[in-house]
């Protein structure tokens, strides 16, 4: 199916709708669009990936994937890391817009607790405690502490082909100028801005849980890792003052021909 992607920028959280859809295997489906009734399909920012899966088996294998390879996902993570040492504020912004879709569909559940959740008389605040957020927050394990803010991103590897059977889906990997790269992968640390869609409001997970799932289509790498600028300068450092320091000198490089003892004869 062709979608229309739009940059984040253009997209209005006032100007989309959710909808309750026929039930499925006993639970209701909720439905997100534009008010016009089209997919909601937004062209995310650059952002910093730190765990992308998007080429060959996808998420088969690894600790969270699963066991049977028919059921991978390609997986991006889009994250709030700085990018060459300034902070991203497109993130934020991006951040904003799916915090206010999120405070959307709390309010919309909350009115229709009883078909979605099989619960009445909850508050919004009560009804908020069941939804997982889009773009979640990290701690540190040991203190605590909010580390960092990630936005997650799954895509079946395996398609419905309309016949009975499944064909292995292919995420296109652009460069920054918009060129298909034949073979492209992503690699952790390298900056990634997705065409990203709707994959469902999935609810009942995990007890009475629900949100919204995000899927992507397309990769755009708009730097590599490795092209990043690294930092000139440390300024924590000027702190420190030692009378026997010396500037730097790089050591030279050895010379592989060069031989510093006699070789040992063999008998």
């Amino acid at each position: 199916m062709s979608r229309s992607y739009f940059p984040y920028q253009r997209c209005d959280a006032a100007e989309i709708t959710f909808s309750l859809g026929p039930e499925r295997q006993g639970k209701p489906q909720i439905h997100m669009s534009y008010t016009g009734g089209a997919d909601v399909g937004i062209l995310t920012p650059a952002c910093v990936t730190n765990w992308p899966r998007v080429s060959g088996d996808g998420n088969f294998g690894t600790m969270w994937g699963p066991t049977d390879p028919m059921k991978a996902k390609f997986t991006v993570d889009l994250t709030d890391a700085p990018i060459n040492g300034t902070p991203n504020e497109h993130f934020n912004a991006f951040a904003t817009l799916m915090t206010t879709i999120d405070e959307k569909l709390l309010d919309f559940v909350q009115q229709n607790q009883l078909k979605i959740l099989g619960r009445k008389n909850l508050t919004r605040e009560e009804v908020k405690m069941l939804q997982i957020p889009t773009v979640r927050p990290k701690y540190d394990k040991a203190s605590g502490a909010l580390m960092s803010h990630a936005m997650q991103l799954n895509t079946p590897k395996y398609v419905y082909d309309g016949m009975g059977g499944k064909y292995a889906r292919v995420i296109n990997v652009v460069d920054h100028t918009a060129s298909v790269v034949p073979n492209g992968d992503v690699c952790p640390g390298d900056v990634v801005a997705l065409t990203a869609h709707v994959n469902c409001i999935y609810t009942g997970v995990g007890g009475d849980k629900f949100g919204i799932s995000w899927s992507f289509e397309d990769v755009q790498v708009v730097c590599q890792r490795s092209r990043l600028a690294r930092p000139t300068e440390i300024p924590a450092f000027r702190e420190q003052v030692y009378d026997f320091a010396a500037d730097y000198c790089t050591p030279c490089a050895p010379n592989p021909t060069e031989q510093f003892s006699e070789p040992m004869s063999v008998a």
